[in-house]
């Protein structure tokens, strides 16, 4: 009697738990049709980022390996910052594996894509063992103890931006902004019509003319991936006590 009581109550849970996934994941995709995704992943990039100094310090924020999407969205923003302030040092925050050289490290390639883009390698110093942006922070300080005083932005993915402010500010960085990372699409129209490109001649929606379902829907669903799990990440860092 008590196991099949223990099975029942088990049988429900395991509904109310499908009936609560089905309904998130509901949500999820009619939410992707709105713009609703887009302003969240702008917020998180823009929030805390706005600064109005002259930068003494830029600091690029580790991302994937070299290269990489990230690394090298944020190489382009840094190396243009850099050159637009001359007398700003630049600090690359990449972890090295264990026994890797210098010149093996996604760091030193990075440093060496911007001395492609024309900044000095005397500019440039690598952080190369934090593990986290909390770490990272703490290692940039240890480089140069006087930074916190001095006025740093950073350059990340726009997801990252938020957390990576909080983060310094908790350590004591006192004057930071930042530079978050977006991709800007081109302005070549897209649209096009199926019937003109030929092939199989079967009954199905035209979808050449729709941006929307063609581009922007998936769009939002990889944004809302991205913002829900730094949301995440944003909590345990606050109950972490580390923002």
């Amino acid at each position: 009697m008590n196991m099949h009581k223990s099975w029942i109550r088990f049988l429900k849970a395991f509904r109310i738990s499908l009936i609560t996934l089905g309904g998130f994941l509901l949500f999820i995709l009619i939410f992707a049709f709105t713009t609703g995704p887009f302003w969240m992943y702008y917020w998180l990039g823009t929030s805390v980022s706005d600064f109005h100094f002259k930068p003494a310090n830029i600091i690029i924020m580790g991302g994937s390996g070299m290269p990489s999407e990230s690394a090298l969205m944020r190489v382009y923003f840094a190396a243009r910052l850099a050159n637009q302030y001359p007398a700003s040092k630049v600090y690359i925050t990449q972890p090295s594996g264990l026994g890797e050289k210098i010149i093996d490290t996604d760091a030193y390639h990075i440093q060496k894509d911007l001395e492609m883009r024309g900044i000095d390698s005397t500019r440039i110093f690598l952080e190369l063992t934090g593990k986290n942006t909390r770490e990272e922070a703490l290692n940039v300080l240890k480089i140069n103890p006087h930074i916190n005083d001095e006025c740093c932005v950073i350059v990340t993915s726009p997801e990252h931006m938020r957390r990576s402010i909080l983060s310094f500010r908790k350590i004591g960085y006192r004057y930071l902004g930042g530079v978050p990372t977006f991709n800007f699409a081109g302005p070549v129209d897209l649209k096009y019509s199926d019937k003109s490109l030929g092939g199989r001649d079967v009954p199905l929606p035209e979808v050449g003319e729709s941006i929307q379902l063609r581009y922007q829907f998936w769009n939002h669903l990889r944004y809302q991936v991205i913002c829900y799990r730094e949301f995440v990440a944003l909590c345990w860092y606050w109950i972490r006590g580390w923002n």
